[in-house]
């Protein structure tokens, strides 16, 4: 009885967080499997944001006494029972769900409909247990494959689970850390998890290319140990590590990870993803971008973009700020931005249009190797290349201050009134 009720529980309190982070609609579980009448799989929970997948497979199985006293034959008779087992019916649901012609129905009756294309699927083995270096017996133990869609496992305990989502409450956020840590199953060592995610929320979870391994010493969870004490008992102190979650706080960057995690749109969810990959200087200059080009929209009435690209990192953006969005704007953007991945041939752009007050209006991602043609050569020809941004940013920004507005000219704070009845001293 006692196994019954902690393996119900795994799955609920496992639903509970996942729906604090996501939102209910995005979450389902114990979904059913179908093909025809036979149930072929069943994912314990099912989590659909955009166009990726997490399907968290729960476990209640112990480790026995025998394996708590060294029997090392016990031990992985124990974690195959409790793991190998979780993660190999993940498996399987992802393949089932990506072969196509699957029904998904919950216990409840509910049909659950997938994403017409699926990006990428994240699997978790969840247990109900604190398993002692839960960590290294993954890396030693586990026997898991992979394809372009279905990335390395994650495996967890609920309380690893509770202090990611936690600390990560939001999709972008926490999806984002996910993909950093199973891109680096193989060159990461940790004797807990906890202490790779205290790792992240100070400095990104990103390793250079350069290191073929990288051992993390336990005391760099101390600063998450104490914020979790001060958010659930009430002790005085920090309740967020300095790092990525504070130093950004109130900028327009911030404002932009939100409105894409709101929208969920597979057009913009993975520049999310690479924002949230960027060094804190990168990050400080698309604040200053979109701060700069918004207000020259507001005070001129005209599109203006920036881009802004690197030569260390394939990928680039360009931002740009439209008065007034239209199907014409969708492929005007489209266009720039597929004349700049090939200028510079990178292997992914992606473009965001925004109207004069910040907002969101649409994006564009384009993903595909690069490759020669005559025909883009033509269309490149004499195009200039982005400007250094923290060369350039300075006099862009007192360009912008300098500009002046006519008294019946719409406001630069955007409220859409005149000038001379708004912000004119």
């Amino acid at each position: 009885m006692a196994s019954k009720h902690r393996g119900a529980f795994t799955e609920q309190f496992a639903a509970r967080r996942l729906i604090g982070v996501f939102g209910r609609h995005h979450v389902h579980t114990n979904v059913n499997l179908f093909r025809g009448k036979d149930v072929v799989g069943e994912a314990d929970v099912l989590v659909i944001y955009g166009d990726r997948l997490i399907i968290v497979q729960a476990k209640a199985k112990k480790l026995t006494i025998a394996a708590r006293k060294g029997n090392d034959q016990q031990l992985k008779a124990d974690f195959a029972a409790a793991i190998q087992y979780s993660y190999d019916q993940g498996w399987l649901c992802a393949n089932e769900m990506l072969a196509g012609g699957c029904r998904l129905v919950t216990d409840g009756g509910n049909e659950v409909a997938l994403p017409e294309s699926v990006k990428e699927v994240f699997l978790i083995s969840l247990v109900s247990d604190h398993y002692p270096a839960l960590a290294f017996q993954v890396k030693q133990s586990l026997k898991f494959e992979t394809t372009d869609v279905i990335r390395p496992p994650f495996v967890m305990d609920v309380f690893l689970l509770d202090t990611l989502t936690e600390m990560l409450a939001s999709p972008l956020r926490l999806l984002s850390y996910i993909k950093l840590r199973v891109d680096v199953t193989d060159k990461l060592m940790s004797g807990h998890e906890l202490t790779v995610l205290g790792y992240h929320l100070r400095q990104n979870l990103w390793l250079d290319e350069e290191h073929d391994l990288v051992m993390l010493d336990d005391s760099i969870a101390r600063d998450l140990d104490a914020a979790m004490m001060v958010r659930r008992d009430n002790q005085p102190g920090v309740d967020t590590p300095t790092g990525i979650l504070t130093k950004m706080r109130g900028t327009r960057y911030e404002g932009l990870i939100k409105q894409i995690e709101d929208r969920a749109d597979p057009a913009t969810l993975e520049l999310g993803f690479h924002l949230l990959s960027m060094d804190e200087d990168a990050c400080r200059d698309v604040h200053s971008l979109l701060e700069t080009i918004t207000r020259k929209t507001r005070t001129d009435g005209k599109r203006h973009d920036a881009t802004l690209a690197s030569s260390t990192d394939p990928s680039g953006v360009t931002f740009h700020c439209n008065p007034k969005p239209s199907v014409e704007a969708v492929a005007t953007l489209e266009k720039h931005c597929l004349k700049r991945k090939y200028a510079l041939r990178a292997p992914r752009w992606f473009g965001i249009s925004f109207g004069p007050a910040g907002d969101v209006q649409f994006g564009v991602t384009l993903d595909f190797s690069w490759e020669a043609s005559d025909e883009m050569e033509r269309m490149t020809a004499g195009m200039k290349a982005p400007l250094n941004v923290r060369d350039a940013l300075p006099k862009f920004v007192r360009d912008t201050r300098c500009m002046k507005l006519g008294r019946n000219d719409p406001c630069y704070c955007g409220s859409g009134i005149k000038y001379k009845k708004c912000c004119m001293p």
